[in-house]
């Protein structure tokens, strides 16, 4: 048990200090929720956890890296700076494949059809647009700025 909770507070870590994880994991929370109104297979909606799951994995052993990196050299170091680039583009990779995967799998006449039923409804629209917001809110300011910005 001990484990899982150091997993979860280094979760936790990078999803307050990273906005790039913070990026991804919205993304994925998108792609998620379009992909269960479409009803996706299993075997596509096992594609797309497999993809959810390298970008977020890549991600955090990116920053684990960097922290690292950060941590055992104070100064600029060009061999530190190689290092960081290679995990950066490790997550890069992930990416550019977790996003053909969601093309591949979602980009379908029904995907414009769910995006455009979110319309009809005056509240639905709201509501997706409100979390929109949220999500920009998230992604750019984070937990730290949000919570920073609250007690001044």
């Amino acid at each position: 048990m001990r484990s899982f909770a150091d997993a979860f507070r280094g979760i936790c870590d990078c999803l307050r200090t990273e906005r790039n994880m913070r990026f991804h994991l919205v993304a994925c929370c998108y792609v998620l929720f379009f992909a269960f109104r479409m009803e996706l297979g299993r075997l596509e909606m096992g594609c797309l956890f497999l993809a959810i799951g390298l970008v977020m994995g890549a991600e955090a052993l990116n920053t684990a890296i960097e922290k690292l990196c950060d941590f055992t050299q104070k100064s600029r170091n060009p061999l530190i700076g190689k290092v960081k680039d290679m995990a950066a583009g490790g997550v890069l990779l992930c990416a550019v494949s977790a996003a053909l995967c969601g093309v591949w799998i979602l980009f379908r006449p029904r995907l414009l059809k769910e995006f455009l039923s979110l319309w009809k409804e005056p509240l639905t629209a709201i509501l997706f647009l409100l979390s929109l917001l949220i999500a920009f809110l998230f992604v750019f300011l984070g937990p730290q700025r949000l919570k920073s910005r609250n007690q001044k």
